[in-house]
């Protein structure tokens, strides 16, 4: 009888802990997600690890990203890609040709960590994994899980989220299909000036390539 009562007792402090490390880790997104929207402006360099658990593999791109206005530009694996948040010029190097698509959702939250923290509550449920020092940070583990998961690509996202700074250190979206993306931010520019020329894409940026609209 009195073993049963430790293990109830243990259990309760258990859950508790758990609730009060998830109630933690909403609020550290919060304001993660208050300190977002105050940007103008974003440049990020990153490291992409693609991970393929069917044959093992794993892959390593570096990439440079900047976000203004709504505007983002990705420069990765050959390719350049603008985007307004509806459309995407996507601008292959090899074939001299720029592709145009529609941007999805899972393309959006891909290619802009950041996106993932608006409106997150509605979209995602919260579990805090855990507290990490890497790389002389001390950074807070969380799964975000999707609340409606059938038009996704991914079964969860795990973020770790700087502490002091109060930044995204690094999202790994666990595929459905087997293939995992790690984006792991290298250098992180707040506010920095850019050019609408530089971000916002226009015909005249590649006069000599094909233009292929997929939409």
């Amino acid at each position: 009888m009195k073993q049963n009562f430790l293990i109830i007792c243990l259990l309760v402090l258990s859950y508790a802990g758990f609730s009060q490390n998830n109630a933690a880790a909403i609020t550290l997104l919060d304001e993660v997600s208050a300190k977002a929207d105050n940007y103008s402006s974003l440049k990020i360099e990153f490291t992409m690890f693609v991970e393929n658990l069917h044959n093992g593999k794993r892959e390593t791109h570096n990439g440079i990203a900047a976000y203004k206005s709504g505007y983002y530009k990705l420069d990765i694996m050959g390719q350049i890609v603008y985007s307004d948040g509806k459309t995407n010029w996507t601008y292959l190097k090899d074939a001299e040709e720029v592709n145009i698509t529609d941007n999805a959702e899972n393309q959006n939250m891909m290619m802009n960590p950041q996106s993932l923290l608006k409106d997150y509550k509605n979209n995602f449920k919260v579990t805090y994994i855990a507290d990490k020092f890497e790389k002389n940070r001390p950074l807070v583990e969380i799964d975000l899980i999707p609340k409606v998961i059938e038009n996704k690509k991914y079964s969860k996202i795990t973020v770790k989220i700087d502490k002091t700074k109060k930044q995204i250190y690094s999202a790994r979206y666990v595929g459905k299909d087997g293939v995992s993306y790690l984006i792991e931010i290298t250098k992180f520019t707040e506010n920095p000036s850019i050019p609408d020329s530089e971000i916002k894409y226009s015909n005249s940026l590649y006069p000599g390539a094909e233009i292929i609209d997929m939409r």
